[in-house]
Formats: structure tokens, sequence, C-alpha cells
């Protein structure tokens, strides 16, 4: 059953209309501007409040779907393929179900009715996604091909194709940056293993950018970025732990973030909600 929270903002908006919407007193002249900001007070006000009640229904959404995903997959949200595409639907649902509640009007009733039923069925199929075993050896695979054929193009070695041109070639070390490490990362790893590959996942471009400025061999700087991942892994084993992983952990923030494929659909999910799984997360596993 979806729960929607009572809205303060109606409440708000009403008790707004008796604040006194008065400039300070300058006399004669007191200044025009002055009055405009405080009669914008009140809209910015009620906006902020409009806002941070979304934010807090939205918290609301994910805790219940996760409730739910672990009542009937008996897994964590996270490990669904696409965990922020489920909690939208899941918005959607509720409020397709608020608003029926509300239309008198049987046309406009059918239509959110079909609008419901569509989003019911893409929920469930959502929430059926779950991130299998098998699906993370496949990732697992594809990310070992990568490194061997992405290894041939660098160092101009592949069947067939005895002289590559310097494209081809770049292709082959970028290729680490652009498909292995966001395949591991898709596997959903656990927290130290996300925190190597998010080390590598931000170091590995800048030595395939600064490198070149040393050595032009494309090769060399594969080999660089199959070294970067493995060094990678070594810090974050030996140097961090599951719990400071977890919590304090290197995050891919801004533009970067758009750029990892491999991070399942949190790119673009709100930070509220990104926040909430992650602390459902940590919940699950005290």
């Amino acid at each position: 059953r979806i729960i929607s929270k009572p809205s303060p903002v109606r409440t708000f908006r009403r008790n707004a209309n008796r604040i006194p919407l008065r400039a300070p007193n300058f006399g004669a002249f007191a200044p025009v501007g002055q009055l405009r900001q405080t009669r914008q007070r009140v809209p910015n006000l009620l906006m902020m409040a409009e806002e941070n009640e979304e934010q807090d229904q939205d918290q609301v959404y994910a805790r219940q779907l996760a409730a739910e995903v672990m009542e009937e997959q008996g897994v964590d949200l996270d490990q669904l393929l696409s965990p922020m595409k489920a909690v939208r639907l899941y918005k959607e649902v509720a409020e397709k179900t608020e608003q029926i509640a509300k239309v008198d009007d049987m046309s406009a009733r059918a239509l959110l009715q079909e609008e419901l039923e569509t989003a019911q069925a893409k929920l469930a199929i959502e929430k059926r996604s779950v991130m299998r075993e098998e699906l993370k050896q496949v990732f697992l695979i594809q990310s070992l091909l990568s490194i061997g054929i992405s290894g041939m193009l660098a160092t101009n070695n592949f069947p067939g194709y005895p002289d590559l041109p310097v494209s081809a070639q770049a292709l082959g070390f970028w290729t680490i940056w652009l498909f292995t490490i966001p395949s591991l990362r898709a596997r959903k790893p656990a927290p130290v293993e996300k925190e190597a590959l998010n080390i590598a996942f931000l170091l590995t471009p800048v030595l395939n950018i600064a490198i070149p400025f040393v050595a032009k061999d494309p090769g060399l700087i594969w080999l660089a970025n199959v070294v970067a991942i493995a060094v990678s892994y070594a810090y974050a084993f030996l140097a961090i732990d599951e719990e400071t992983a977890r919590e304090s952990g290197l995050k891919i923030q801004g533009a970067a973030r758009w750029l990892d494929w491999g991070s399942g659909q949190e790119r673009g999910a709100p930070k509220e909600i990104r926040e909430e799984l992650e602390k459902i997360q940590r919940e699950r596993r005290q």
C-alpha cells in the first residue's frame, strides 16, 4: 500500500497570507527595491516549503519500495538493475492514484486509470529485474574480454589488421576507461571493490591525457591503465575497510557521474533519493 504524508504546505500557505508585507520604515523615501524584496519573501518561503515536502515524500516512497522489494524478491533495493527508475515509477503510481481519487470527470478518470495501469506494469517489471549472479558473471567476462581486445588494439597486434591507424590504437587504451571499468562497476560490487573502481575511473583518464606528453607509445599507455586498475584494487583492499568505504568513500560526482554508465541508473536521480538509498543500505547491513 502506498502511503502519502499529510501536506503541511496548504496550512503554511494559509498562514503566510497573514504575514505583513511592509517595507522597513525609511520615511517617505522608502526604496522601492526594498519593498519588492519584502513582497517576494512569502513566495520564496512557499517554494522552499514545497521543495522540502517533495524531497521528504520521495524518501518515503524509496523506503516503501525498498520494503516491498525485500518482501517480494528477498534483495535490497540497490540490487535492482535500475533502482532509481523503480523509485520514479513508484512515485508516479502514488501520484496517479491520488489524482484518480480527486477527479470526478469520467473521461479524465479513465485516462488517468490507463496511465496508472501502464505505470504499475512497468513497476512490476522493474521490481523483478534483479542483478542475478549470472548477469554479474556476464559483466565480468565482458570486462576481461575488453582488456584483451583493447590490448591488441593499443599494441597494434589485432588479428587480420597488421597496421592499425593511430586512432584505433588510441581507442585501445581509452577502452579501459570507457568499457572495462564501467562493466566492473555495473556488477554492483561490494563497497571496497566499488571504492577501487571509483579510484580507477578517476585515475585512468588522467593517465591517458598526461602520458602522451611524455611518451607516444599507445601500448605503454594501455599498460599504465591496467597497472592503475591493479594498484587501485590493491590500495582499496589493503588500506580501506568496508565501513570506511561505505560511509566516507570516494564518490563519482559532477560531470564524471554522467559519464559513468556503469553506475546503475543513479545518474539522473535526485540527491535526496540517492542519500536515502545509501541510508537504507547501511541499515540493512547493521
